[in-house]
């Protein structure tokens, strides 16, 4: 099966056809990932239709289970099928590809044109954002949000910040200058979602490092991971963005220099889709060097790198563990980082919040995002008394709707114990 866009048997339709009913007829007989997306249920009522042979699936069925395909990525953590098996079944990467080959074909769809630059929007938002966070409150504005760019008028949307992270960084710095290699100990990726909505994440993980005496610089010039554009099948975008982030990063991976992306999805795609996307050296030393920020302050933490002394304990806490949180191995990272503090109580809940990057903000899935995200919104209601937490701003939209405030990252916890910030744990 053919996964890299680099290579012409990708954008062979025909091809993408014969391998897309071996995946089916795959999973069709195994069946272990039943229960984890609306892609399967589909997958399996199709091939069923046709008296089991997945080889009389045609392109409209294929279509439709690939845009049931959110990229989780939790099938392929579950799957006995992926490479170096025989069959090299890598189930998101093939459904990517039929967007991607679709995308190509017929042109990429308003929503996912608007949706796929959060760069765009960011800017967009910045210009006013008092007004911006007013608009997306307004139920007729949003109606017409929806008929326009296909977000969910029902869907709670990430709130622009008054100043973008870069900016307050800047503000912050005694110099303008990039201090030299040698007195830089960490990088930081801010992601979108830092730059333009959640800037307190990346405060608060500035402060954190800083209290620990780890040197930390934010390198501007940054662009979005390539992630959004991607859910809608662009190629060319994603490719583009990634290639501008590899040569910013590549130096400081060179030189060793762990890269801490503050949003699990960025990670997840700097450390396992940067090298075939960009096809270089460099890209697959800055995969190594990416770290998830919770990943690697549990480890220095565990390591006896951080401080333990804090001055407030957030007490008992719920954890949504995100899917490409779950993607890269950390199940139990927040949970070792956050219970380092005294009286702190973890509990971790490991559903899926059913947004996954753009998918469960289209109105066409908008339903279906809420009965995937119906079991972890239930246990979150029944803790709404403990501080809701998750390192994924996107799955928090979900969550917000039924507790009392927005969650916290874990990076947010711990500097609020540790006394850095404004607010408390207590």
């Amino acid at each position: 099966m053919e996964y890299n866009p680099h290579h012409d048997e990708y954008w062979n339709e025909a091809s993408l056809h014969e391998n897309v009913k071996k995946a089916f007829d795959i999973c069709n007989g195994c069946r272990l990932c039943y229960n984890l997306c609306p892609s399967f249920p589909a997958l399996f009522e199709i091939v069923e239709n046709h008296d089991t042979d997945a080889t009389k699936v045609v392109p409209a069925e294929m279509d439709r289970v690939a845009d049931l395909c959110y990229q989780c990525k939790l099938c392929y953590m579950k799957c006995p099928y992926i490479p170096p098996h025989e069959y090299g079944l890598d189930f998101p990467r093939l459904m990517l590809r039929s967007k991607a080959i679709r995308a190509k074909k017929h042109g990429i769809g308003r929503a996912d044109r608007f949706l796929g630059n959060p760069e765009k929007v960011g800017q967009m938002g910045q210009i006013a954002p008092s007004l911006a966070n007013w608009s997306v409150n307004k139920s007729g504005l949003r109606k017409l949000m929806e008929r326009m760019y296909g977000i969910d008028h029902r869907r709670h949307l990430p709130r622009f910040a008054p100043v973008r992270f870069s900016e307050w960084v800047k503000r912050r710095q005694k110099s303008a200058v990039t201090p030299p290699m040698d007195e830089v100990d960490v990088i930081l990726f801010s992601t979108c979602t830092v730059e333009y909505h959640e800037p307190g994440i990346g405060q608060a993980t500035l402060e954190v490092l800083r209290h620990n005496g780890i040197r930390a610089v934010v390198p501007p010039g940054q662009v979005c991971c390539g992630m959004p554009a991607l859910d809608g099948g662009d190629i060319n975008g994603a490719v583009e963005r990634a290639r501008k982030n590899v040569a910013l990063l590549a130096p400081y991976a060179r030189a060793k220099k762990p890269i801490l992306a503050l949003q699990p999805t960025c990670a997840l795609l700097l450390k396992q889709d940067y090298p075939t996307l960009v096809q270089s050296e460099d890209a697959t030393l800055v995969a190594r060097a990416t770290k998830d920020i919770t990943q690697y302050l549990a480890d220095a933490m565990k390591k006896g790198n951080l401080k333990k002394e804090f001055e407030s304990s957030p007490g008992p806490v719920t954890y949504h563990l995100s899917c490409h949180t779950r993607a890269q191995g950390l199940r139990r990272a927040a949970k070792q980082l956050l219970e380092s503090i005294d009286g702190c109580e973890v509990e971790v809940v490991e559903r899926c919040a059913g947004i996954d990057g753009t998918w469960g903000l289209k109105a066409e899935y908008y339903d279906e995002s809420i009965k995937v995200s119906a079991k972890m919104t239930e246990r979150f209601l029944e803790r709404h008394d403990t501080h809701a937490c998750s390192d994924c701003a996107l799955a928090g939209l979900q969550i917000e709707t039924v507790t009392d405030n927005e969650p916290l990252h874990p990076v947010e916890i711990l500097a609020r114990s540790y006394g850095l910030l404004g607010g408390t744990t207590a």
